[in-house]
């Protein structure tokens, strides 16, 4: 079966449940769960905090189910909050990281912080500037890069042609770039 008849699937379900089926709702968990262990799994790189990341994704996705308007895919919809929870766990543990260091790393020379501010400083700009994206662009933008989607994949993920795909992904590049160097 290929992925684009799968989500078609997964669509359906949440159709199903949205009309009062419970059973869809535990079909589709069953059936999606593993791509958001996968999802959370590929982003935190840490699996003794998979299962609390994923719950939490499914708290969310079972509290917005009932009352969404499937505009994309609801693969593609499930696997952002997946994303965007398993970024929140990250940057939670790294402010911890940098709390707990704060002590030890008051010594270090002005210079090397100086470095760190302007990464930090350029990577909110990046984010920044993803931010300022038409949702239709972004999320492209993060199938491609964050989630290594192929365009073909992609394609069938938000159920759009190939092409479109590639102008989406060129596009946002493009207002990415401008966005940055402004």
């Amino acid at each position: 079966m290929n992925p684009g008849n799968e989500n078609n699937i997964n669509n359906v379900l949440v159709h199903r449940y949205q009309n009062g089926d419970n059973e869809a709702l535990k079909l589709l968990i069953k059936k999606f769960h593993p791509v958001i262990v996968r999802t959370v799994v590929h982003y935190t790189r840490n699996y003794s905090a998979v299962d609390d990341i994923v719950q939490e994704c499914w708290y969310s996705i079972i509290e917005k189910l009932g009352g969404l308007d499937l505009q994309i895919s609801f693969d593609a919809w499930a696997l952002t909050i997946a994303k965007r929870k398993a970024i929140d766990w990250i940057r939670k543990q790294q402010r911890m990281r940098k709390q707990a260091g704060a002590f030890h790393d008051s010594n270090l020379p002005d210079v090397e912080n100086n470095e760190t501010n302007s990464d930090v400083d350029r990577l909110e700009e990046v984010r920044s500037g993803i931010r300022l994206l038409s949702p239709s662009r972004r999320i492209v933008l993060e199938m491609f890069y964050l989630e290594n989607l192929s365009l073909k994949e992609i394609s069938d993920v938000l159920d759009i042609p190939e092409g479109t795909v590639k102008s989406r992904l060129f596009h946002a590049r493009e207002n990415l770039k401008k966005t940055i160097t402004q």
